[in-house]
C-alpha cells in the first residue's frame, strides 16, 4: 500500500542543498517508503550532505495529517 502511494519522483536543483528529490504522494501511506527506506539509505551515504528530500501529498487529504514532509 505504501509503495502505491508514491505517484511521481522528480530530481532537481535544491534550494538548501545541491540536489532535491521531490516526491509526490497520493496519500500519507507513502511516508513509510520515505521515512523507513530512503531516509535510512541516505543516513549512512556519503551523498547525504548534498541531498534534500521533500514529499508532498497531492489530491485528497486525510483529515488532520500533514501535506508536506522533508528530510
Amino acid at each position: 500500500m505504501s509503495a502505491q502511494a508514491v505517484d511521481d519522483v522528480n530530481i532537481k536543483k535544491g534550494e538548501n542543498k545541491p540536489v532535491c528529490i521531490e516526491i509526490k504522494l497520493t496519500n500519507s501511506a507513502g511516508i513509510f517508503q520515505i521515512d523507513e527506506l530512503l531516509k535510512n539509505k541516505l543516513r549512512y551515504s556519503p551523498i547525504k550532505q548534498f541531498v534534500e528530500v521533500i514529499a508532498k501529498i497531492e489530491g485528497e487529504m486525510e483529515p488532520g495529517l500533514f501535506d508536506s514532509y522533508s528530510i
